[in-house]
């Protein structure tokens, strides 16, 4: 099966050092695309496609920054095309405990080992993935203390990843002037060195960070920051639905499970000037940032409130400027998202490889395949009324239509989010009322049928269709 429109394009700059690596790697890539939960054998079909996959992944010139770079500026083309774009970036662990054959670092303690991932994606603000902008992939060849870590400089220390982080969101605000680029972190993104890259000539991107520390202030009477913001008074108020999970019971003596509720917050805003904290060998300004509290209402009695003090550098104009940065801080968890499709759906950490070099190159690819699976579940929510030919290969629709309705092909071409649901049914997406949008499992496992129902039209379907205008 020839690769399809969607690789050609997204890998039109790939330029690798011999040609056939380059047909090696659209041929991969679809075909990882086609089979996301797969083995490599499995994915690849033939041995003879196999252990060339397993050469391409070993090749020498052959790394992560020259697999994803031709992804970056295919996904720098669509940022520019939107008005506001949200550039979250987070840690996760690729565990590879137990696996005597790789040689990979620590991970919490002596006995995990693996390594770590660090991508920020872009997002548009209604939660639509345009793709990676940057991935941070580092081993931690030894286990240090506290101590240890805080007489490092800052750019000798793991936390450094979120300020370079922060400057490749900024790198592309530069380059994509006519859109709003927003750099998104969690808790541990809270860094001064960050809280310092104020809006400016050289910092055209804006940060929206979850704080984690109480900083001191500057402000009469030296209160604390959070308690500087809790003395004014509510804004407005924000409602959103809060995924299952893990979290703690009320008094922290252990962990508890999460439902799925609806949380109703009060906000609350201010400005602060902090005070410096202190850092060896040089001498941090004061800054002045916007505070946004956000505190549920009305928790259940069985659980901790849901509670967030949220640092900003854009501007807080109004009670509609708050609210909208905080529905921007809550399309961070498409990163969660994604982490799950990478680690569920792609099952990164059960790959073979016997070198960290050929495990980091396939994790690269499979990054690039994760983003597909999320930016075509959220795409179908986000612009359900556009044809399905602007996604999907015409044997591809052709396929699932006629097998998902046992009926003759429509005259004119089905809207996108049509298509959606029947691969989301492939993948065992019930489709009632309760069952909401599907999510990025059922597509996963729905995409992989449609690849091998699209194989089977393509050998034994119809040898000419009509072009659909």
């Amino acid at each position: 099966m020839q690769e399809t429109n969607w690789v050609i394009e997204e890998t039109r700059t790939a330029h690798f050092t011999d040609e056939r690596l380059k047909k090696r790697y659209l041929s991969l890539l679809d075909s990882f695309t086609q089979s996301p939960n797969k083995s490599i054998p499995g994915a690849c079909k033939t041995w003879k496609e196999t252990l060339a996959a397993y050469r391409f992944f070993n090749h020498e010139d052959i790394t992560p920054k020259e697999i994803l770079s031709p992804h970056y500026e295919a996904t720098l083309g669509r940022i520019k095309k939107e008005k506001v774009v949200l550039i979250p970036q987070d840690t996760t662990e690729i565990d590879f405990s137990g696996r005597k054959t790789l040689d990979v670092g620590y991970l919490k303690d002596k006995n995990s080992r693996g390594f770590y991932l660090h991508p920020s994606l872009a997002i548009t603000s209604d939660k639509v993935c345009l793709g990676l902008v940057d991935v941070q992939i580092w081993q931690r060849e030894e286990l240090g203390t506290r101590a240890d870590r805080k007489d490092k400089p800052i750019e000798k220390k793991e936390s450094y990843r979120w300020l370079e982080g922060y400057e490749v969101a900024n790198r592309i605000a530069l380059d994509a002037s006519d859109t709003m680029v927003v750099s998104i972190a969690d808790r541990e993104g809270d860094i001064y060195e960050v809280l310092e890259k104020m809006p400016s000539e050289e910092n055209k991107a804006y940060w929206l960070i979850r704080s984690s520390l109480n900083r001191k202030t500057l402000e009469e009477g030296n209160l604390k920051m959070q308690e500087v913001v809790k003395k004014e008074s509510p804004i407005g108020e924000i409602e959103f639905e809060l995924s299952p999970g893990k979290t703690y019971n009320r008094d922290k003596s252990k962990r508890a499970k999460r439902k799925k509720r609806i949380v109703r917050q009060e906000i609350r805003v201010c400005t602060v000037k902090l005070c410096p904290p202190p850092r060896k060998g040089k001498k941090l300004n004061p800054i002045t940032i916007n505070v946004i509290h956000c505190v549920e209402k009305s928790p259940p009695s069985e659980e901790d409130k849901v509670e967030w003090f949220l640092l900003t550098s854009l501007p807080i104009s109004d009670a509609e400027a708050v609210i909208n940065i905080v529905n921007w801080y809550l399309c961070r968890w498409q990163i969660e998202i994604f982490f799950k499709i990478l680690k569920s759906g792609c099952t990164i950490e059960k790959l073979q490889f016997e070198s960290f070099k050929a495990t980091s190159n396939c994790i690269a690819l499979y990054l690039i395949v994760a983003w597909r699976v999320l930016y075509l579940t959220t795409l179908g929510r986000v612009c359900p009324d556009i044809k399905c030919d602007c996604v999907f290969e015409n044997e591809e629709w052709w396929s699932v239509y006629a097998v998902a309705t046992k009926k003759p092909l429509p005259k004119k071409v089905p809207k996108l989010n049509e298509i959606i649901l029947m691969v989301a049914k492939l993948g065992g997406f019930l489709g009632r009322k309760s069952d909401g949008e599907p999510g990025p499992k059922v597509m996963w496992i729905g995409m992989q049928r449609m690849r091998d129902f699209t194989l089977a039209w393509e050998t034994f379907g119809p040898n000419k269709r009509k072009s659909y205008v």
